[in-house]
């Protein structure tokens, strides 16, 4: 272990460090997946300190010495003052809920806003240290790179795992109910979404057809539902005449050799995914995972009605169902996906901190989509203007169709692509103010 600390301390020091944070979101699965344990540097009062936290402080730190010598910051202030907000509501909830039901919460509240930070932080490392346009494209590059490689696994888990090979999480073989997460959990689906959006708005029918089919192996009604909203946006918002022209123009000649490999992909992959669908409503699995999301939301609006104002503090949900009746409808001896949030951001946002917390959260949210769409519109390299409209368009299908699932928190992995993404986009608009300028 400490050789591998030792080899990412010299590769942080040495790699421009804007390459290194957009990498870590392929890092993170790298540390989850094959590390471990043996990826904790320091553990002390319940928080765990791992390699990639390692990694960050050490952005952090060139990040200030750049932001030392340039003496400019580089910064888009609604934004910032929004996640500022956002902080700063969910830690006065916080001081709120251990006032009103004691101390005990508030440790685990505060270690998590403090992960939480430490992922945000990518978003001025990535903005301040992105020293060019050409880095900017590298970047996202690599993002592209990352979110290949997950759609590949999902195949290579499809293919390997009658065979004992994968990748990851293969859920439901015992029961004959095979579901394909890959190294990124659960959360698989609405990850490979921003690949499938982004390549429809470019109409790269290839990519389309990888990341569909990612989408599809994880066998989730949520997903699924996911898949259809971001298609909806896409064609409403997503699509310029220019592309589709494009798209006639070069690659007429794909969209038979695409039906045929689809008929192909239907008689061989689509008939087990059907009869995993098929086996989850006639076992009655989508009805008990129903029942759970309904008693999920149950416990979350007696939290909000009870706290309308200050919520139980950030991710204080699960602390909180004892204290509302939870054991009507779960085992609390064991907090598992049912009982550890709101499993509905809109939900979590209300639960957290109360009326504030929803407007900080749709504040979050509403600059977010405005810096990546502005930088899309603001950019002269059309691949740019691609990637950061569909960026854009996932962001909204995680705000309208991802219903089932709490995004915006600690170690997921949809923010932390988002927050790389938002660092990008922040750099990358300071340069094409420039070039406007200059043109001028």
């Amino acid at each position: 272990m400490s050789a591998l600390l030792l080899v990412l301390v010299a590769l942080t020091a040495l790699l421009p460090a804007c390459y290194v944070a957009t990498a870590l979101p392929a890092l993170w699965l790298t540390q989850n997946t094959w590390l471990g344990e043996r990826a904790t540097l320091l553990s002390a009062g319940g928080m765990e300190v791992t390699l990639v936290d390692g990694v960050i402080v050490l952005l952090l730190a060139r990040t200030l010495v750049t932001l030392y010598r340039t003496r400019k910051l580089v910064a888009d202030r609604a934004l910032y003052a929004a996640l500022g907000a956002f902080f700063l509501v969910n830690f006065l909830a916080t001081l709120a809920a251990a006032v009103k039901f004691g101390p005990g919460a508030m440790p685990g509240s505060l270690i998590a806003l403090a992960r939480l930070g430490s992922e945000v932080a990518l978003v001025p490392i990535l903005a301040q240290t992105i020293a060019s346009p050409t880095q900017g494209r590298r970047c996202v590059g690599l993002l592209g790179i990352t979110l290949l490689v997950l759609a590949v696994i999902q195949f290579v888990n499809f293919f390997g795992a009658s065979r004992g090979f994968i990748i990851g999480e293969v859920q439901g073989m015992e029961r004959g109910e095979v579901r394909y997460f890959g190294p990124v959990g659960d959360s698989i689906g609405f990850v490979l979404l921003l690949g499938y959006v982004v390549a429809l708005c470019g109409a790269r029918p290839v990519g389309v057809l990888l990341f569909a089919g990612g989408i599809v192996l994880t066998a989730g009604l949520g997903a699924v539902f996911g898949l259809g909203v971001a298609t909806v946006l896409v064609v409403l918002f997503g699509w310029k005449k220019e592309v589709l022209h494009g798209f006639a123009r070069r690659w007429l000649w794909v969209v038979p050799t695409l039906l045929l490999v689809l008929l192909v992909a239907v008689a061989t992959v689509g008939r087990p995914l059907a009869a995993t669908l098929l086996d989850r409503v006639q076992s009655g699995r989508f009805q008990q995972s129903g029942g759970q999301r309904k008693a999920t939301a149950t416990m979350a609006l007696r939290m909000i009605a009870a706290n309308p104002l200050t919520g139980v503090g950030f991710l204080g949900y699960a602390s909180a169902l004892e204290r509302y009746g939870g054991r009507e409808f779960f085992n609390l001896d064991k907090i598992d996906g049912g009982t550890a949030n709101a499993n509905n951001q809109w939900l979590q946002a209300l639960t957290d901190s109360g009326l504030p917390g929803l407007c900080a959260f749709v504040a979050v949210a509403a600059t977010a989509a405005l810096r990546l769409f502005r930088t899309g519109a603001g950019s002269a390299d059309r691949s740019l203007q691609i990637f950061f409209r569909g960026a854009g368009l996932w962001l909204g299908t995680q705000l309208l169709g991802n219903l089932a699932a709490v995004w915006l928190v600690p170690s997921s992995y949809v923010a932390r692509l988002l927050w790389v993404m938002l660092g990008i986009a922040i750099a990358l608009t300071r340069f094409d103010a420039a070039r406007m300028t200059n043109d001028e």
